[in-house]
């Protein structure tokens, strides 16, 4: 099985924890994007995976692919361009101040990808899951018509598209996220949306109180309106601060509404990249053809990883997540 994701990559500069973005002198280098950092987590659990993208034509863009080829993702379809490398700042939060972004990605060399500039028989050859994100719709209208031309040549082909809402107030307005939600959801297989996602996006409503109860229903309807989206999945995070919170996985298919174990983060490092890690958890879960509770748990103990490794992608491999899933937090792995 082999797993395709389409979205930019940026440059990742983020202040130290416990420092401001007013008082920091140095920032620390990753590069991150929901789609590569699905990816990566995928890698991570040995499914063959493959980056469509475009970048900068410098020392920059090769060190980006430099990154995914160090990961085992498949560079063989990523363009390059004269434009620029997209940046996001990051100031980690700490206790009670929460963590901050700031964009700096007009222009982008991945902003200004056209539909000439990928060959989607030829990218999308042998790949049994295409994955994509509400961020890489919000980019441009051309991306937006490229993701279209896509997803019909993935169910002309039968293969499976994985979406993530990712809906980001500083990249476009709800009422364009709309339009562009409604147009690819006939297309989708695999939906990470939440009850937010459902009531905001989707516009829908219900006197449900119950946070699963609200979500089941919520669920239920999208799975009526849209009968090809076969998997639906988001967390439940509960933030105490910016260094503890809980967090739980709701996976729904078939018409059941599975919830994992609640699990505590005590110590949080970097909660960027925790939703993919969810993401990555519950692809790998369905390739492996796994019961749905199993599923969810897998998926949130992946996630639960993440927030302890800097960076934007989650570097575990399966037997670390299958670890914390049956054993807890135990004593040290010698």
């Amino acid at each position: 099985m082999k797993v395709a994701g389409f979205g930019e990559i940026m440059l990742r500069l983020s202040t130290t924890k416990g420092t401001t973005f007013t008082q920091s002198n140095n920032f620390n280098v990753n590069y991150g994007g929901g789609e590569a950092n699905v990816l990566i987590s995928l890698s991570n659990f040995d499914i063959d995976t493959r980056m469509l993208t475009k970048v900068s034509n410098d020392d920059i863009g090769k060190s980006i692919i430099k990154y995914l080829k160090s990961n085992d993702v498949d560079t063989s379809f990523i363009k390059s361009d004269d434009k620029r490398t997209g940046l996001y700042f990051l100031e980690l939060g700490s206790g009670n101040r929460a963590s901050k972004v700031i964009y700096d990605r007009a222009d982008s060399a991945f902003s200004n990808m056209k539909i000439d500039d990928l060959n989607i028989e030829k990218a999308l050859e042998d790949v049994d899951i295409f994955h994509f994100s509400g961020i890489t719709l919000a980019l441009s209208e051309e991306l937006r018509k490229l993701s279209m031309k896509i997803l019909k040549y993935c169910k002309e082909k039968n293969i499976l598209v994985s979406y993530d809402s990712n809906y980001r107030a500083k990249l476009w307005s709800i009422e364009e996220a709309r339009k562009a939600t409604l147009e690819i959801l006939p297309y989708v297989n695999i939906l990470s949306a939440g009850i937010l996602d459902a009531e905001n996006i989707l516009l829908m409503k219900c006197n449900q109180q119950d946070k699963y109860e609200k979500l089941k229903y919520y669920y239920d309807e999208i799975s009526t309106n849209y009968p090809n989206i076969k998997h639906i999945f988001s967390s439940i995070r509960e933030v105490k601060s910016s260094s503890v919170n809980t967090l739980q996985c709701n996976y729904y298919t078939n018409k059941v509404l599975y919830s994992s174990k609640v699990q505590l983060i005590d110590d949080i490092v970097d909660r960027v990249g925790g939703g993919d890690a969810l993401t990555a958890g519950i692809l790998y879960s369905i390739i492996k053809e796994k019961n749905p509770q199993y599923i969810c748990e897998f998926a949130n103990a992946a996630s639960v990883l993440k927030h302890s490794i800097s960076g934007d992608a989650n570097l575990v491999t399966k037997e670390d997540v299958e670890n914390l899933m049956n054993n807890g937090v135990g004593k040290i792995s010698r």
